[in-house]
Parts: structure tokens; C-alpha cells; sequence
């Protein structure tokens, strides 16, 4: 999520130059929308073993300390089924799921909430860190993974305990995360990196990227990523990235956006626009 009036003017022109023909496998394809309930949705998460959407809500400012923050539940046709499913977080971002417990980032903390019974168990300060953003979770070895777009780092819970785990120029900015297959994917200084968990190495996947916000890679090795202006891409490991959608002229942000792999879905949060969109995308798995 970007604020600043710099940036923004940046992504633009970032937009602009990529802008091209999509080519015709490759188009996003309209589903639903959801109704009226949500406030700034930043982040959306598909759990896959109950076919629960969650959307987080900032409600408020970005980094605004005011507990008016929500999560939200969806059904996978887009039904909310509960709007404040669970209250009382600042402005929540990013989400992953471990153990049956929803991680997510509220500015300078990691909220801890139990889903089966919907209720906030722990919250974890993250000392030092200024605007935390997206998280991604390893069951493997039970690491959650957070970024700080404030601060350009990436910190790492485990076993109730926050540490640094990553920092350096070329994370400047780090906001977008996905993991798969014990590689960490992050979106940070106009750039797509990845990460291996185990050695802490970092190499260049996709270059001149424009500030990433959702990010998704399939198995296939496709990079799927969101710019929160309202422009999707998608590009290929050191290949030029190639404009999905680009929803700029209506206002509707495209921000950390979701994926239902089994359904070919990306179920993008609008931000200001109060809404979240699926698209079928017939190259997503």
C-alpha cells in the first residue's frame, strides 16, 4: 500500500510502460463482486480447508492506532457471511494461516486469532518496525514471515518469538510475500526477490516491477502481482512483466490480493472502492 503523492506518480508511470495487448489465455475474466460491508479492504485469504475467504479491513488510516479495524468472512461465491467476524485491530494488512490460527499485521504487531472461536490470542510487538505489511506462513517449520514497508525489513515469528530476519537496500519498501516449496517471494525495491528460508540467500527473480503489493507464484513459475494503484501483471523469471488488468480510471485499487487455485481465481481487494472482485484466470495453479 502506498500513500504518498511520489509514489503514486511513480506506479502510474510504472503502469503506463507496460502497458500492452494481453494476450487472449491470459485475460481475467469478471465473477462477482462483493456487497455493500466492507471498509478499505487491503488483503484477502483463501483457506483452502474450509472454503472461508477472510478479508482484512483497515477502516481508518493505514497506520492509524484507533482499533477500528476488522476482519471479515466470505464464502467462495463472495457472500459475506460475516462482516466483523473478528474486531478491534488498528489497521490489519497482510494474513496467513498456521495451525488453525489467523496471523496479521497491524502496524507494529502480529495479532494472533484462534478461527474456530474467532477470538484475538496474542499479540506480538515488533520492535522497531514503522508500517508492517504482508505475511506469509511456513507449516513446515512453523515461521511466520512479516514484512515492514516502513523500515525495509523482514521479521520472522516463531515459537512466540519475533526476530529480524532480513534487511538491506534491496528490501527497501518490502511489502508483497508468497511462499512456496521452501523459497520465500518478496516484493521490494521495484523488484521481485526470492529468499531461501533455510540459507537466507537472495537473488532477482523479476526486475522493474513498480511497488508490489499482492503477489502470487505458480507452480509453473509464473509471477502474479498487484501494484495497489489497480494494475495486475504478470511475468515470467527475468522477463518483462505484462499488464492483466488495470482498473486506475474507476478508482478500484488493486491491493494484496487472494487466490483459489482449484477454481483458477484471484479475488482482488479494492481498497477504497470497499469491495472484493474475483476474476478467473485459467493460468493460475
Amino acid at each position: 500500500m502506498k500513500t504518498t503523492f511520489l509514489v503514486i506518480v511513480f506506479l502510474l508511470s510504472v503502469a503506463a510502460a507496460f502497458a500492452q495487448d494481453v494476450k487472449p489465455e491470459n485475460t481475467l475474466i469478471k465473477q462477482w463482486e462483493t456487497d455493500p460491508g466492507l471498509k478499505v479492504p487491503e488483503s484477502v485469504l483463501y483457506d483452502s480447508a474450509s472454503g472461508i475467504i477472510y478479508v482484512s479491513n483497515v477502516d481508518g488510516k493505514p497506520a492509524g492506532k484507533d482499533s477500528t479495524g476488522f476482519i471479515s468472512t466470505l464464502s467462495a461465491d463472495g457472500k459475506i457471511n460475516n462482516a466483523q467476524w473478528v474486531k478491534g485491530i488498528d489497521a490489519p494488512k497482510g494474513m496467513g494461516i498456521l495451525n488453525s490460527h489467523l496471523f496479521v499485521s497491524n502496524i507494529d504487531e502480529i495479532v494472533e486469532i484462534d478461527i474456530p472461536s474467532a477470538t484475538i490470542v496474542n499479540r506480538y510487538t515488533v520492535n522497531g518496525a514503522q508500517f508492517l505489511n504482508d505475511v506469509a506462513t511456513d507449516p513446515a517449520t512453523g515461521m511466520v514471515f512479516i514484512t515492514d514497508s516502513g523500515t525495509g525489513k523482514i521479521f520472522v515469528l516463531r515459537d512466540g518469538t519475533v526476530n529480524l530476519w532480513l534487511e538491506g537496500a534491496m528490501f527497501k519498501g518490502a511489502n508483497g510475500l508468497f511462499l512456496r516449496n521452501n523459497i520465500l517471494y518478496i516484493g521490494a525495491g521495484n523488484s521481485i526477490l526470492q529468499a531461501n528460508i533455510k540459507s537466507g540467500e537472495v537473488t532477482i527473480c523479476v526486475s522493474n516491477t513498480g511497488g508490489v503489493d499482492g503477489l502470487y507464484v505458480t507452480a509453473d513459475g509464473k509471477y502474479i502481482f498487484s501494484d495497489w494503484l489497480g494494475s495486475v501483471f504478470m511475468a515470467g523469471f527475468k522477463k518483462k512483466p505484462e499488464l492483466l488488468l488495470n482498473t486506475i480510471a474507476q478508482k478500484a485499487n488493486a491491493a494484496d490480493f487472494g487466490i483459489i487455485p482449484g477454481q483458477n481465481m484471484i479475488l482482488i481487494p479494492t481498497f477504497s472502492d470497499n469491495k472484493v472482485v474475483s476474476y478467473r484466470a485459467s493460468f493460475i495453479n
